[in-house]
């Protein structure tokens, strides 16, 4: 009887071990998203003016410059693998002046937290700007804010090695 319980408990124990192995193992999988959506970006431009002179009777041209918004239909690639990630970013929503990215617009992301429920991590796009991304895994939302920067969607995954169709 004591040998039945026994192997009764060890049976529970693997059991469970490889339930937890499994669930490690999920964790530990590579996780590709692709992520459609509205981005915005800051933008100026110069611009010339002509403003009547009330003094001198006629029009004197002004130069100056206007900043604003510039929205965009765009998409981001995220890739995770445990604790790593990267992101990917169209040239539209990189700023002049960037820390560098690699050759393809690869950004290393840091302080990376993936939760059953939400993607959280930040990436150094340049000095001042360290924008934050966040991904429901739910509603497969993302939002990225940063200094003159943002960017809405929603993202799918992708497995690299499947075709889509």
């Amino acid at each position: 009887m004591i040998r039945t319980h026994m192997l009764a408990t060890l049976s529970l124990i693997a059991v469970g071990l490889s339930s937890m192995s499994a669930a490690h193992a999920q964790q530990d999988e590579a996780l590709n998203l692709v992520c459609f959506g509205t981005g915005e970006k800051m933008t100026s431009q110069t611009t010339r003016e002509l403003i009547w002179d009330k003094y001198d009777h006629r029009y004197r041209s002004r130069d100056g410059i206007t900043t604003g918004m510039q929205q965009m239909d765009t998409a981001v690639t995220i890739q995770i693998f445990g604790a790593d990630g990267r992101i990917r970013l169209p040239k539209t929503l990189i700023p002049p002046i960037n820390s560098g990215g690699d050759d393809q617009h690869w950004w290393q992301l840091h302080d990376v937290e993936a939760t059953s429920d939400r993607i959280a991590a930040n990436y150094k796009l340049n000095g001042l700007n360290h924008p934050k991304v966040r991904i429901d895994r739910t509603t497969g939302e993302i939002s990225i804010k940063g200094t003159g920067q943002d960017f809405h969607g929603r993202c799918d995954p992708v497995d690299p090695g499947q075709r889509r169709f």
